[in-house]
């Protein structure tokens, strides 16, 4: 596939993930009871013995990865440099850790099902509050249409800052995940809706200069 089919590509799948996920959640959340959609963890929705939870786990974190694993290969086809390509590979392994930790929910019976899922989600997070910094770093040689550098570097900023403070804060402060989850998952959503857009504005402008 060409890097302007690529584009589209990646694009629609930017956009397709958030929504999906945010979809779900809002869904299930509010029609679980007791469920407190600040506070309470969203692989609580996921957990074995949660009405609905399968359906759940495919479409918040499944589904999303493996769409995740789309736009990082259509980003690393797009563009040649070598921290470009790095991000790109990191947007692809944090996109197949987030399919992973949807393959592996919790179980209230196993102590191995959490703590495995609990990784797979750790290591997603981890190399996706990365990932977009080294985008960034990588953008800066990309042309002819540019990414959005300024929303790429401040949504990079926020998702390093918000996942090294919930680290920090681990095993000193009790906390709900959720409070953590909501503003890092928010920034990302963001990243991933502007990216989408670029990507999908790169493919029209690039096909107008495609011979017909």
């Amino acid at each position: 596939m060409r890097a302007l089919g690529w584009r589209r590509v990646a694009g629609l799948a930017a956009l397709a993930a958030p929504l999906l996920m945010w979809s779900e959640f809002l869904t299930m959340g509010i029609s679980r009871h007791g469920y407190n959609l600040v506070t309470r963890p969203f692989s609580d929705l996921a957990t074995r013995g949660t009405p609905h939870a399968d359906l759940f786990a495919l479409g918040f974190f499944f589904v999303p990865g493996l769409l995740t694993v789309v736009l990082g290969v259509g980003l690393y086809a797009i563009s040649s440099g070598q921290a470009w390509r790095i991000g790109a590979v990191m947007v692809t392994t944090s996109g197949a850790f987030l399919a992973a930790a949807g393959a592996f929910p919790q179980d209230p019976n196993s102590i191995v099902a959490g703590l495995l899922h609990g990784t797979m989600a750790q290591t997603c997070f981890a190399i996706a509050s990365a990932a977009p910094l080294v985008l960034f770093v990588g953008s800066r040689s990309h042309t002819p249409f540019g990414p959005p550098r300024r929303l790429w570097l401040a949504a990079g900023i926020a998702a390093f800052a918000i996942e090294a403070l919930a680290i920090a804060l681990r095993p000193l402060l009790p906390y709900p995940d959720g409070l953590f989850q909501r503003p890092f998952t928010l920034v990302l959503t963001i990243w991933f809706i502007t990216t989408g857009a670029w990507l999908l504005r790169g493919h029209r402008f690039e096909g107008l200069s495609v011979p017909a």
